[in-house]
């Protein structure tokens, strides 16, 4: 079996490493670089001008996919406790209230995360983000 050329091994290597480049760089990119906006509630959205049944869709969506990933507890206490805010699902449990970033002309919520306590070395308690893609 021939062993491949030296010019074939340096473009290979150089493709590959353009794409992980691209892909790492696209995937780092904030959806709200440019005309979006980060927001959590119905009510920020609508302060950014936006309609009210866009915003309430666009709240639901980003409710449910936290709803689907997000730990949840069965006393609001104990998530508003861990996590910054709370709301209640279907089920009456409470999960983490999400924030999100709406671009214009997008119904779609992107960059949905929230907010989860934790306490350091000296028992601060700090924030940490929590993103879901």
């Amino acid at each position: 079996m021939a062993r491949p050329s030296f010019a074939f091994i340096a473009v290979a290597g150089i493709a590959t490493l353009a794409g992980a480049v691209w892909f790492f760089g696209y995937r780092r990119t904030p959806a709200c670089m440019g005309d979006g906006q980060y927001m959590a509630t119905v009510q920020q959205c609508r302060a950014y001008g936006l309609g009210a049944d866009l915003c309430a869709s666009a709240v639901e969506k980003a409710r449910e996919l936290v709803a689907k990933v997000a730990p949840r507890t069965d006393a609001s206490f104990d998530c508003e406790v861990r996590f910054s805010e709370c709301f209640a699902g279907a089920d009456g449990r409470f999960t983490p209230a999400p924030s999100f970033c709406l671009a214009p002309g997008s119904a779609e919520p992107k960059e949905v995360r929230y907010l989860e306590y934790e306490s350091d070395r000296l028992n601060r308690k700090k924030t940490r983000e929590i993103r879901i893609d």
